[in-house]
């Protein structure tokens, strides 16, 4: 048991003390077993990252607790998923939740477990002088339940705030959605530490709080692949190539997408979808009625930065107008920036304050607004549009690699959740709020106080 013990508590120099760290959140193996309509690949590359990056910073994770992202029934046909003991990448222990697949039994059954399994951690960790209870959104694994879990064992609490759903926009209008988002409104300011992915979460949901955006980060082989990409349209006569990929459903401006690619005539264009989600059949659609579209479907992290590298232009088309997401980021924005390839993208989050400078911004959300924008990429000098593409992926090279998004978590989970002194992070000051990134060219904003934007 001793050797158990001594295994799940780590020991930082930096930090001065001996720390447990419990995650609770849906991370899964990347395997075609999981790969279904609530599977989403970027949400997967943020926990996996981010628990490695911690890891790499000091803070390793003795317990991690994961719900498989499955459609609750009837929308999927699975009414018994089965949980247990499972190995991420670099071999992260997980520990997948059983549970049955039928609203609220589902949430009350992970619920339960995740209050027993760190009870059992407690005991387990026993030595530690500080624990941390680290949660990835508040949905499924509930909140309510962590937070329960985190104050029976005396353990301070830090949440991902990635999404929040608002019914009636990015949600369904019934019962379910609407005790969530009641629940998620007074559940969040009792957490001890905050990251959230865009400024509207902490302006709406802990005004005055200290926070720290993140909004994602990427990986070396997506800079990698960007470096040595090979543009398709340098020569005359080949077709311009446009790439989506990320969840297919209509906040992501999926119907807007092909609808403003039905207003491109001639074979010089062609469309490349990827992802899941509940909009597949009507790309399918699309696809059979015009040659020009492909539709991927969900293809492997390797395989969607090939179609980056091959494409001419990557369309962000998130929803701003029509629909409220202000409480989400794409984190497939991330993955876009850093390819090299030049972006297309509405003005979603801070995409205008942070990346304006070397992305093509659309304004008007409109078939009519995507399809001039288009145009207008389309006529630039292929040579004009790889300079912003490399600038682009020059910037986050510098500032969002998940080795330095990792740090500032790492830096907040010291110095504002556990309150214990650390050396600051290179490249940053300190100003009365906290600490902003200061290298141009536009502001990064790190751990501030929302409302004094």
């Amino acid at each position: 048991m001793r050797d158990t013990i001594n295994a799940s508590v780590h020991a930082s120099p930096d930090w001065g003390a001996e720390i447990a760290f419990a995650y609770v959140g849906s991370l899964v193996p990347d395997e075609p077993r999981f790969h279904n309509a609530a599977f989403n690949r970027s949400g997967q590359l943020y926990q996996q990252e981010l628990l490695l990056g911690l890891r790499r910073s000091g803070l390793h994770s003795s317990l991690i607790l994961s719900v498989t992202p499955t459609p609750a029934y009837p929308n999927s046909k699975r009414i018994w998923i089965r949980g247990g003991a499972a190995q991420g990448p670099e071999a992260l222990p997980l520990n997948l939740f059983s549970f049955l697949n039928i609203t609220p039994l589902k949430q009350i059954m992970i619920g339960v477990a995740t209050v027993w399994q760190l009870l059992l951690w407690k005991w387990r960790t026993r030595q530690a002088k500080l624990r941390i209870v680290y949660s990835y959104n508040l949905t499924v694994p509930p909140g309510m339940f962590t937070l329960l879990g985190a104050w029976l064992i005396r353990a301070k609490t830090v949440v991902s705030l990635c999404d929040i759903n608002v019914p009636g926009e990015t949600a369904p209008t019934g019962w379910p959605w609407q005790l969530d988002y009641w629940l998620q409104r007074r559940l969040i300011p009792r957490f001890d530490g905050h990251v959230v992915a865009s400024d509207a979460i902490a302006r709406e949901f802990l005004p005055g709080r200290p926070h720290l955006r993140l909004e994602g980060g990427i990986r070396d082989e997506m800079l990698g692949t960007g470096r040595d990409r090979r543009r398709v349209n340098e020569n005359s006569g080949k077709p311009f190539v446009i790439t989506a990929a990320g969840a297919v459903n209509e906040a992501n401006g999926i119907p807007l997408l092909l609808q403003a690619f039905s207003m491109l005539p001639g074979d010089q264009y062609r469309l490349c979808i990827a992802g899941g989600g509940p909009l597949e059949g009507l790309i399918r659609e699309a696809a059979a009625a015009d040659s020009r579209i492909e539709y991927a479907g969900i293809i492997p992290l390797s395989e969607v930065l090939c179609l980056y590298s091959c494409a001419d232009v990557l369309v962000n088309a998130r929803i701003t107008k029509n629909i409220n997401t202000q409480f989400f980021f794409p984190g497939k924005m991330m993955e876009y920036l850093a390819s090299g390839t030049p972006v297309i993208t509405t003005c979603t989050g801070h995409a205008e304050e942070e990346f304006g400078h070397f992305v093509y911004l659309l304004r008007d959300e409109t078939p009519q607004g995507l399809t001039e924008i288009i145009r207008f990429v389309a006529g630039e000098d292929p040579k004009v549009r790889a300079k912003l593409g490399r600038t682009a992926q020059e910037y986050m090279a510098r500032h969002k690699t998940w080795e330095a998004q990792a740090k500032k978590v790492a830096k907040f989970i010291c110095e504002v959740v556990l309150g214990i002194n650390a050396p600051p992070l290179a490249a940053t000051k300190h100003s009365a709020d906290g600490f902003l990134d200061t290298q141009p060219p536009a502001p990064v904003i790190g751990i501030q106080k929302a409302g004094n934007n």
